[in-house]
């Protein structure tokens, strides 16, 4: 799919929490934009023409509209110009782009997830399109790593595949989490060491660049091949 410059204006936006919101834009008719389950659109972010990247979370079976989540915490000039839309205002944006992607069937026995923080995003596109248009028969479990429970969001999204689909794991892990959190607690590769790491499974990382070198030291011990094991750093 060929990357094309276009100009979508916000239709909504939902505050998750103080350091997450999600913002959907619509692109004017006739204009679509088809794009893979973890691909990102860039944005024009000020009058110098400078440009941030962001994941499209949505399932690609919306052509006329895209959603954008955003980490309101880093507070440079991407978060400083989404916080400053307002609705029906005009973003530049050029898209899609980016390879990390869902790869074809190789035979894997499973697909596994690993994100941190906003590195959800694509992953949130992936699993939507796996589960709902794919019909994605394979095991499907997703690691997220988050710092505190008052960050958390779409955990009832989540848990609302898992109900629906039986194939379909979820497994939120808290690395400040109080006392009483039940599930997994510290960093995902803790969470990832107590579970079963299938050596025949397809995996994906999106995080930190100390996530993707710590959860991909784990699973070449494990002995998951190098070629298994998809990432994109978020910096």
């Amino acid at each position: 799919m060929k990357p094309q410059r276009f100009t979508a204006k916000l239709a909504e936006k939902e505050v998750f929490n103080e350091k997450f919101s999600k913002y959907i834009f619509e692109l004017e008719q006739p204009h679509r934009m088809e794009f893979e389950a973890g691909q990102y659109v860039s944005i024009t972010v000020d009058e110098a023409g400078d440009r941030r990247s962001y994941s499209v979370c949505s399932n690609p079976d919306t052509h006329h509209s895209f959603e954008l989540l955003v980490d309101h915490s880093p507070d440079g000039k991407g978060t400083t110009f989404f916080k400053n839309l307002k609705f029906g205002n005009e973003v530049d944006a050029m898209g899609p782009l980016g390879k990390f992607v869902l790869v074809p069937d190789k035979g894997e026995d499973e697909l596994v997830f690993v994100a941190t923080g906003s590195g959800i995003a694509p992953f949130m596109s992936m699993i939507l399109n796996l589960l709902q248009d794919v019909n994605e028969k394979r095991p499907i479990t997703l690691y997220w790593g988050l710092r505190y429970v008052e960050n958390m969001f779409w955990e009832n999204e989540f848990q609302d595949l898992v109900d629906e689909y039986k194939n379909f794991k979820f497994h939120p892990v808290l690395s400040k989490a109080l006392e009483e959190w039940p599930l997994c607690k510290g960093r995902v590769t803790d969470c990832l060491a107590i579970h079963d790491v299938p050596v025949k499974g397809c995996y994906y990382l999106c995080g930190s660049t100390k996530m993707i070198e710590d959860v991909s030291e784990l699973l070449l011990g494990r002995g998951v091949k190098a070629e298994n094991v998809h990432f994109e750093k978020f910096y």
